[in-house]
């Protein structure tokens, strides 16, 4: 929690939610547009028959009722789910059954959370006759969850959050889930769904992502809603791809499935990749491409958008002859038909490329073929509704705190002078005057403090467009280095060639945030308020303390008196303190209860101990446990038993790492594997039969986060066992 280091003197600050500045009503709908919502809501609305205690409503997409089939039937999709809670939104004007509706889909979403993202939605239940159950796998699909979260964000802006649902607080938390199991930080890109989050980086979904899950729009909007800057860096590098397949084709057609090749270009995926031989076509899901990039061109105002449609609009205007009926269900990038048909979902997207073209003709040509279609599909009529309510200028922006200029001097401009002056206002320089207190409220706390200006800072370095090189691999509990010595440089890249961004002083505290490759020593992370890179391997000049690894301890069970060496060679951090004292390994009688006698000073030992600093190893902390602090002991206790230390040593364990953990009011715990064993390898003459080696890597946590359960092994104890056990806290 934000610490307030001062008082706010004589600045009141009174900050209101705004609007942007687009059509904010559904009230300007069109009577075609009502009547449509009318249709659409009679034939696809539907309620749970087989829950009492609540209502919920879900849109039927499928072909049967299970009172029709007898059998078990698909009735919905989240992909539905999600259209149907932004239609009852933006229709809420016009609806007086709107919020009603909308929470209805709520309680229904609740209860059919995906098995892998606790707050995504599973992404298809059917009908058994008894219950609307989830099938083929309770995992979500990211289009499903991205509306979703836009459509909770609506509801907080239409309604507020004060009443029974806390709308804002739910978009939150799914928003945070799917930043966390939708995204792929490694490429910057959207994942098929939650199900990719943990595919092996050899498989074929590793890379991919589709086309219609950019929806251009939502990402500024949850970049401004939770501060996370990732949103806009999968922004731009979205708009890249979308830019990369403009520039090729010239078509403005996106192929359902897009890959990464060997070479790192995306193309379009082969076919059958998921779902059928036109996986790499524009085809049943890349046909709502053309609505979703041209809206972030008519309510975004953004550039790339723009160019995008007025590329697609331009083939299909002269691909068709301006005849929308020649509009085919389906094309290559290249532009040619691979469907001899026209289907609504492929015509109606058009409608709002057209507008965002400024192609009022082909426009105009292309709704009145809309709304002479009527009542055709669950996926045709209900894209062709969204596409109504944005082509009449009735969709809506949530709401979002009022961004702070930055100008405290109130000249018009932000610069360096407004962080001179604001730092003298908090440090209470007289005649320092701020002319505007909203200006530089960062935090959005409604007071003004030494956090205000840490983040104004960050914001001006963002403003000048400081670049840098972006990590290969993004990490969140890194190693924290403390500079000594001269200090160090900061880098725009991770190569003594990239232009200096500033010099880190001495006694400077440092957080490792993303590596290029694990050999190398350049380390990404952040230094008054500039991100670059410095050069951890210059302790010619410099000197730096990482990790600190805690007690691992070795126990050595021979079936009999057995002489054995140990060698421990550490390749990501240094050796600090020993017992008995290394010298080239351990040389030491192991005895069957595990008792050693060092050989080199006749000393008596139970195990061989060790410590180590200046650790600089990577640990995974994609699976893990949240554990309240109060809750350790016993935590500690199921887990160490089930992976098989016995009680003495767990008991060891315990008493070593409980006053440290206890106390904390979470921890977030993982055991490590490789990332531990590559950096601390054993090598034990004679070679034993049974080796297990437990590492605890924990962060103390003041809140608690998701994280998915890691899945722990068993150890059998045959012949000659070596037992090991130690850990390391990281700092959040």
């Amino acid at each position: 929690m934000k610490k307030k280091l001062f008082a706010l003197l004589g600045c009141v600050l009174l900050l209101n939610m705004i609007r942007i500045p687009i059509p904010a009503s559904a009230q300007i709908l069109t009577n075609d547009t009502k009547h449509y919502y009318e249709d659409w809501k009679e034939t696809y609305l539907r309620q749970n028959p087989y829950v009492k205690d609540e209502t919920q409503y879900y849109v039927f997409y499928g072909e049967q009722e299970y009172a029709e089939a007898h059998s078990t039937v698909e009735v919905t999709v989240s992909e539905a789910h999600g259209y149907g809670m932004l239609i009852a939104a933006l229709m809420s004007d016009y609806d007086n059954e709107a919020k009603d509706i909308f929470d209805g889909m709520y309680h229904y979403y609740l209860a059919h959370p995906s098995s892998i993202g606790p707050h995504l939605m599973a992404w298809q239940q059917s009908d058994n006759g008894k219950a609307l159950v989830d099938s083929n796998g309770a995992d979500s699909a990211t289009d499903g969850d991205l509306d979703i979260a836009y459509a909770l964000l609506l509801a907080d802006k239409i309604w507020g959050s004060s009443g029974e649902i806390n709308y804002r607080q739910a978009a939150k938390l799914v928003i945070n889930d799917i930043m966390k199991y939708d995204v792929s930080h490694d490429d910057n890109i959207l994942r098929l769904g939650d199900w990719a989050y943990d595919v092996d980086k050899n498989d074929k979904y590793y890379t991919a992502t589709r086309a219609s899950d950019f929806i251009m729009q939502y990402f500024p909007v949850f970049y401004e809603v939770t501060g996370d800057e990732r949103w806009m860096q999968l922004y731009n590098n979205t708009y890249s791809i979308i830019n990369h397949f403009v520039d090729k084709y010239q078509t403005g057609l996106l192929p359902d499935f897009i890959i990464k090749d060997s070479s790192g270009e995306w193309i379009p995926a082969p076919a059958n990749f998921l779902e059928n031989e036109n996986d790499g076509v524009y085809e049943y899901n890349s046909c709502r491409v053309p609505w979703r990039i041209s809206t972030d061109a008519l309510v975004g105002q953004n550039a790339d958008a723009k160019k995008y449609a007025e590329t697609v609009n331009a083939f299909f205007v002269k691909e068709t002859g301006g005849k929308p009926e020649k509009i085919m269900a389906g094309y290559t990038p290249d532009g040619h038909a691979v469907a001899d048909w026209d289907d609504l979902c492929f015509t109606a997207p058009l409608m709002l490329s057209a507008a965002a073209a400024g192609d009022s003709k082909w426009h105009d040509t292309i709704r009145k073929e809309v709304l002479d279609i009527g009542v055709d599909s669950y996926f045709g009529n209900t894209i062709a509704m969204l596409c109504l309510i944005t082509d009449d200028g009735g969709w809506l922006v949530p709401e979002t705190a009022a961004k702070p200029t930055g100008d405290a001097n109130g000249d018009g401009e932000f610069n360096v002078a407004d962080v001179v002056l604001f730092q003298k206002w908090l440090l209470a320089v007289p005649d320092a005057n701020l002319a505007n207190c909203k200006a530089v409220d960062f935090y959005n706390d409604n007071e003004l403090d030494i956090f205000d200006l840490i983040l104004m800072k960050k914001e001006l370095v963002r403003k000048n467009a400081i670049n840098y090189v972006e990590p290969n691999k993004r990490i969140e509990f890194g190693a924290t280095y403390d500079i000594t010595g001269n200090g160090l440089k900061l880098y725009r890249g991770p190569d003594e060639s990239y232009e200096v961004i500033d010099n880190v002083p001495p006694w400077t505290t440092l957080k490792e945030l993303g590596y290029q490759n694990e050999n190398s020593p350049w380390i990404f992370t952040e230094y008054s308020g500039q991100y670059g890179w410095i050069n951890t391997s210059k302790l010619n000049t410099s000197a730096f303390t990482g990790l600190q690894w805690g007690k691992p301890v070795i126990y050595l069970y021979p079936e009999k008196e057995t002489d054995v060496h140990v060698d421990l060679k550490l390749t990501t951090s240094d050796l600090y303190t020993t017992y008995p004292r290394y010298n080239n390994g351990w040389d030491v009688t192991a005895y069957p209860d595990g008792s050693l006698l060092n050989k080199s000073d006749g000393t008596h030992h139970k195990y061989l101990f060790w410590e180590s600093v200046n650790a600089r190893t990577r640990f995974d902390f994609s699976k893990g446990f949240c554990v309240a602090g109060s809750d350790t002991e016993s935590f500690l206790k199921e887990k160490l038993t089930y992976m098989g230390l016995t009680e003495e040593e767990m008991n060891e364990f315990i008493v070593y790492w409980l006053p440290k953990m206890e106390h904390n009011k979470y921890n977030l715990i993982t055991f490590q594997g490789d990332a531990y064993t590559n950096s601390a390898k054993l090598d034990i003459t004679p070679k034993p039969d049974s080796l297990l080696r437990i590492f605890m890597a924990y962060v103390p946590l003041e809140e608690a986060v998701d994280i998915q359960p890691q899945q722990l092994q068993t150890f059998e104890r045959k012949g000659f066992t070596v037992v090991e056990w130690g850990g390391t806290e990281i700092q959040s």
